[in-house]
């Protein structure tokens, strides 16, 4: 039986730490559900397994103690009557029993009992022996690419403002971002086939990763500096302190710059915004200009606390690895016109880059000339505001006053905004315009039969059954000492024999042991003994410490058993001589 557990042991082992847990106990851990009641058989079960192997070794143990006064008493010329006739395990507490056997010179017998004495540990610990955890599998699944991007389809007549309009919930209202797009990106979208589409169902899935490209577009802006990189001017003719036509001119790494624009007293704020779509190749093709100022009727132009950011415009796409949480195969349906693809909306969990990013500017010859224009076509009038410019613009200021006001965004509109605040808003919304704007009007949904097919890394979780190496090792070495144990004690039995023909149960087995023995007139004698209280050995011992002739007669006396010559089938036992003190 040890051998058994040790085998069963080491290979569960064995198996637990190559696939990750040697079994699958259920989907997730649960208080309620059937894994908690699937827990108490593996905790019950191996301590249930190590109890009846502690009842086998106590077994084990009383007939190994029971037969040792025998073993004593079979010796040539007897044992001391501690080690025979006044010798009882049983009647001796099991921790203080391996004490007594160690004392009388019976290691084997006192190394059996504190194993027996053992279980009462390794019972309790055996319970421990298994750990359900969650384990992680990654599994090669096949996907289907549910559309293709195409900047030709952002032209001038795309809808801008409901772009502008998604944009402002996410970045002003902390909304969530639109499917397959995240702060940056927009993701080609995929999915996972289920069964009838050549693909696999797989339950408890954690995320999908899977090659795809990431489209997205960023700012180089710069603050311009008054004097040395642009001016503002007004007509000489121009005497009026209430209105003016003001013209910003400047240059922006080899870019020309320039804003013509009427500033009056009924306006406050003032944030012009275009694109200059002809700097050429070596200024980086185009800018996106912005000039803010507050009405002062003091200042010669009719502006003060002035800012001028020109932004030079990038355009990429980035090869990847994308980690995404996925629905599983069959859930919710295709978002028309978009690249979500799929419902509920997927979460994103990591974007690997496997390749250099990419210019894409031309990937759609001239795209970006459209794209850049209508950026600024549309305006609406918001009564709440101090200013009146672009929708886009409306989206940066709000944007900048969130920024500069640490999250929160001012309640006062005419709160100056600084320069450098102002640049990192405008690359916040047109980092984002570009993304919604490539994943709603640039994505192109693609049929079922058309969607190009692909490999994808699929990774679930189980509740996984496990062996605890510690307790494991333990039990092994615990198990393999028993076995040794085990097999000593079985020699023992076979090289130290005794007497008897059968042991003796009940009194009546043991009164004919003992019939016409010499133990029986000891016996005899110690109750006619003076102050006998009815405890025979306590009597003997008694009478031995204070040196009586009883005691001499009992304890000093080398015990040994023998077949009296009438009857070679009879069983005696005899003072064979003094053992000595």
């Amino acid at each position: 039986m040890d051998f058994c557990l040790i085998v069963t042991i080491v290979v569960l082992f064995g198996l637990s730490g190559r696939r990750n847990g040697f079994i699958s106990v259920g989907y997730a851990l649960s208080a309620y559900g059937d894994t908690w009641r699937l827990s108490l058989l593996w905790t019950a079960l191996p301590s249930l397994v190590f109890t009846c192997l502690g009842l086998h070794w106590s077994a084990i143990e009383s007939a190994a103690s029971d037969r040792q006064p025998f073993v004593g008493l079979s010796q040539p010329n007897g044992r001391p009557a501690r080690e025979t006739i006044l010798l009882d395990y049983k009647a001796i507490i099991p921790v203080k029993r391996s004490y007594v056997a160690f004392r009388n010179g019976h290691w084997l017998l006192g190394t059996a009992q504190l194993a027996a004495l053992s279980f009462s540990i390794l019972s309790p610990l055996a319970s421990g022996l298994f750990l359900a955890s969650l384990a992680s599998f990654q599994l090669q699944v096949p996907i289907a690419y549910t559309g293709t991007f195409d900047q030709a389809r952002m032209n001038s007549s795309m809808d801008m403002r409901t772009v502008l309009d998604s944009v402002t919930a996410k970045l002003i209202y902390n909304a969530a971002s639109i499917p397959w797009t995240d702060s940056e990106r927009a993701f080609g979208p995929f999915r996972a086939l289920n069964d009838g589409e050549g693909g696999v169902t797989s339950t408890n899935v954690t995320s999908l990763t899977a090659p795809t490209v990431a489209h997205s577009a960023y700012l180089n802006c710069a603050v311009l500096r008054p004097g040395s990189q642009f001016d503002l001017t007004r007509p000489s003719s121009s005497t009026q302190s209430t209105a003016a036509r003001v013209t910003m001119s400047g240059l922006d790494r080899g870019c020309p710059v320039r804003h013509e624009f009427t500033v009056a007293e009924e306006q406050d704020v003032y944030f012009v915004t275009s694109a200059e779509i002809s700097c050429g190749v070596k200024a980086s093709y185009s800018r996106l200009v912005f000039t803010y100022g507050h009405f002062s009727s003091s200042s010669p132009v009719l502006l003060a606390n002035v800012s001028v950011v020109s932004c030079a415009v990038g355009y990429r796409s980035t090869m990847g690895d994308l980690a995404a949480t996925v629905p599983p195969p069959g859930v919710g349906g295709s978002s028309q016109g978009t690249a979500s693809g799929s419902s509920p909306p997927v979460e994103f969990l990591t974007f690997t880059p496997t390749e250099d990013p990419r210019d894409s500017r031309d990937d759609a010859f001239g795209f970006w000339r459209l794209f850049e224009l209508k950026l600024f076509q549309s305006q609406a009038f918001t009564a709440d505001t101090t200013w009146a410019t672009t929708d886009f613009g409306t989206v940066t200021l709000y944007r900048a006053l969130q920024r500069q006001g640490g999250g929160a965004t001012s309640t006062d509109n005419g709160t100056v905004l600084q320069g450098d605040v102002l640049a990192e808003s405008i690359s916040d919304v047109f980092t984002s315009v570009y993304s919604t704007s490539m994943a709603t009007t640039g994505f192109v949904l693609q049929a079922s039969d058309q969607q190009h097919r692909g490999m994808a890394t699929l990774e679930t979780e189980l509740t996984r059954l496990y062996v605890v190496p510690w307790v494991a090792g333990t039990l092994v070495v615990a198990l393999v000492f028993l076995s040794a144990l085990a097999g000593l004690v079985l020699r023992h039995v076979r090289t130290h024999g005794t007497l008897l023909y059968e042991e003796p149960a009940g009194l009546l087995a043991q009164a004919g042991l003992l019939e016409d023995s010499e133990i029986i007139k000891a016996a005899r004698a110690v109750r006619d003994a003076e102050g006998f209280n009815g405890q025979v050995v306590a009597t003997v011992f008694r009478n031995h410490a204070n040196n009586g002739g009883l005691g001499h007669d009992v304890v000093d006396q080398n015990w040994e058993m023998y077949l009296t010559q009438a009857m070679r089938s009879r069983i005696s036992i005899a003072r064979v001589g003094g053992a000595g003190r």
